[in-house]
């Protein structure tokens, strides 16, 4: 019996050491756009500052805007399409989990669903997360007084306060898939690079 208990056991271990971490992230887009590559500018919005991490996003955004063959130009034209974008992280919230536990919680006795549960006991724990996004609107270069052509917004729960090691990702979920199906939230998985 303990040869199985034990042989069980590592085959658990096993299967949780070989899965690569993910990122969790939404995905909402709405578009008039055919998926036909353009050549395109990044601009700040008149509020936005631009610095180092303005820079940095803007130089994910056209890379992965390039590599879906679209055209970065460095000044509008009046032909190019204008990409803007914003990112933040939003005020945290505290939540609660409950997750499945072999063991009754601490100081008093849970209630217990069968004998043969192997967790019959439901844990509570308190999480702070923070939202992280990033809004990426793309607009005919030749009509500013049009409506825009991508309106995207991907947001992510992953990771603590900070915003600059999760924005890769946000960006890698805005474009994937790009333009994806209008008026739809799409979660996605993605593994994380080392």
């Amino acid at each position: 019996m303990r040869v199985v208990a034990l042989a069980l056991l590592l085959l658990l271990l096993s299967a949780c050491a070989g899965q690569s971490p993910v990122i969790q992230v939404d995905g909402t887009r709405f578009h008039h756009l055919d998926g036909s590559p353009r050549p395109f500018v990044v601009l700040p919005h008149a509020d936005q500052r631009v610095d180092t991490a303005f820079a940095t996003t803007a130089d994910q955004i056209g890379a992965a805007l390039a590599a879906l063959g679209w055209q970065r130009q460095e000044r509008a034209d009046g032909q190019a399409a204008i990409v803007r974008f914003r990112h933040d992280v939003d005020a945290p919230v505290q939540e609660t989990v409950l997750s499945p536990s072999a063991l009754p919680p601490p100081g008093i006795w849970g209630y217990r669903r069968r004998w043969d549960d192997p967790f019959p006991y439901w844990q509570a724990q308190r999480v702070v997360t923070s939202l992280k996004w990033l809004s990426v609107t793309i607009a005919d270069g030749g009509d500013a007084s049009a409506a825009p052509l991508f309106e995207g917004r991907v947001t992510s729960r992953r990771g603590g306060a900070e915003i600059g090691p999760i924005l890769p990702y946000l960006v890698r979920g805005m474009f994937d898939g790009f333009p994806g199906p209008s008026g739809v939230t799409q979660q996605k998985a993605l593994p994380v690079q080392p």
